[in-house]
């Protein structure tokens, strides 16, 4: 894609064209963004479990009538159906947009492998597109839909909730007010996936009978094609397989990393580096840690910036908890350490000022969020602009994914060349930044 003709020739393709790498970052919002007069027609594509949620969420705006639901288990679809009565129903996602067009907006709440191809053949039809996190598996799906995005003139947003919640909005406001001075590190961690979901576990052999409600080929979908085992994948262990999907760092960074990117303005890392473990061929491992150097700016100091990502339940090193007199520190958060102290900031419990006895006269006045959901319909309505656009969260989910990449390299700095999407000492690496589709997708 090296011209604006070639870009929307692919458009209209949508998800038939081959993936190729984009060298830009753009803003989502095109020149001739297509806004809808009205009631929005949406239409859902996963209704079980998250897109359950999403399903609902959106429904509830006063303003957004379900005309579609998507779902290739028929369970969770005649679950949905029994509230929308009225809307149509489809177990292949290609078939909806084939025979069904009188829709607006969508949402994709499915595994993460089939986020990018069902996003692009949604932007293809210049449809207004809810994602969930991440935005993609691999990093130049996350390119390509940023740039299609931007191509199609239509309204995006990120499922990242906690962007828009009270807890985020309030660190923002602490964070502006300047009390931790520059930022020289940041650490952020989760307690995923133990308890989560499994990771670190090899293929389990042989297969079982697949359930009747389920269409097995059409959940694989672009992954190579695997036998059924049951409570291996569907409808939510899946999450921990590197075909399908993205691990803890993909799933919890768009979430916990979301702060660093967005309060300090980061750009693209500079290097990445994993302390290991690896992944073992089939699933991520049980933990890692993830170390990135960003380029300073004027909310830090000279730099380079430090960011760490731990999983698996680890956290900030003790010694740093220790001189920052933390106390018991929250299971996912985001910490800023500052020239004069540090923020704490989870999407989960209101944010600290560290150390706390430091602070304590520093008054934290709670900051009103707003409906993620009800943010993207009523900019499909054009009365306000998605705060999690593609052109910001496509960024954010590309870092994430960068880390996954680091770990088949264990300790090991990979020098990251964003401009040209490529790892200039590790041509090996590259290979990891695009998708393998299986024939047929």
């Amino acid at each position: 894609m090296t011209h604006s003709t070639d870009r929307r020739s692919f458009l209209k393709l949508g998800a038939s064209a081959a993936l190729l790498p984009l060298t830009g970052c753009v803003s989502a919002t095109g020149p001739d963004q297509r806004r809808v007069a009205g009631r929005v027609r949406h239409a859902c594509i996963g209704v079980g479990g998250m897109g359950d949620g999403d399903m609902k969420a959106l429904a509830a705006h006063p303003e957004v009538d379900i005309v579609a639901l998507c779902d290739v288990d028929s369970a969770f679809l005649d679950t949905a159906g029994e509230l929308f009565p009225a809307a149509v129903r489809y177990t292949d996602y290609r078939r909806m947009f084939d025979e069904f067009d009188a829709f607006d907006s969508v949402n994709v709440t499915t595994p993460d492998h089939m986020h990018a191809p069902i996003t692009m053949r949604a932007l293809g039809a210049q449809k207004h597109v809810y994602c969930q996190k991440p935005l993609t598996r691999t990093v130049s799906e996350s390119r390509d839909l940023q740039m299609l995005a931007h191509d199609a003139g239509v309204v995006t947003q990120m499922g990242i909730q906690n962007h828009s919640g009270t807890h985020y909005a309030t660190a923002l406001e602490l964070f502006r007010q300047g009390h931790i001075g520059k930022i020289h590190e940041v650490h952020v961690w989760t307690d995923r996936p133990k308890g989560w979901w499994p990771q670190g576990a090899p293929r389990q052999p042989g297969s079982d009978p697949i359930p009747e409600t389920l269409d097995w080929n059409l959940w694989l979908g672009v992954a190579p094609e695997r036998p059924y085992k049951e409570g291996q994948y569907h409808p939510f262990a899946w999450r921990g397989w590197q075909d399908f999907g993205t691990g803890a760092q993909g799933d919890m960074a768009c979430h916990l990393m979301d702060p660093a990117m967005w309060f300090l303005r980061l750009g693209d890392p500079r290097t990445i580096r994993s302390d290991g473990p690896t992944p073992n061929g089939e699933t991520y491992p049980l933990w890692s840690t993830v170390h990135y150097e960003f380029d300073a700016n004027e909310l830090t100091t000279r730099g380079p910036l430090l960011l760490t990502w731990h999983d698996g339940g680890r956290k900030a090193p003790h010694q740093l908890l220790a001189d920052l007199e933390a106390g018991e520190v929250y299971d996912n958060a985001c910490l800023f350490v500052g020239t004069e102290g540090a923020l704490l900031v989870s999407p989960y419990e209101p944010p600290r000022l560290l150390p706390e006895a430091k602070f304590k006269d520093v008054k934290i006045e709670e900051v009103a969020g707003e409906n993620h959901w009800f943010r993207f319909i009523d900019s499909v309505r054009g009365e306000t602009e998605p705060n999690a656009g593609f052109d910001y969260s496509a960024r954010l989910t590309e870092v994430a994914l960068l880390g996954n990449l680091a770990l088949s390299f264990p300790n090991e700095t990979l020098e990251w060349d964003a401009a040209r999407m490529r790892f200039p000492k590790r041509p090996e690496a590259d290979a990891l930044l695009r998708p393998t589709y299986r024939t047929g997708w």
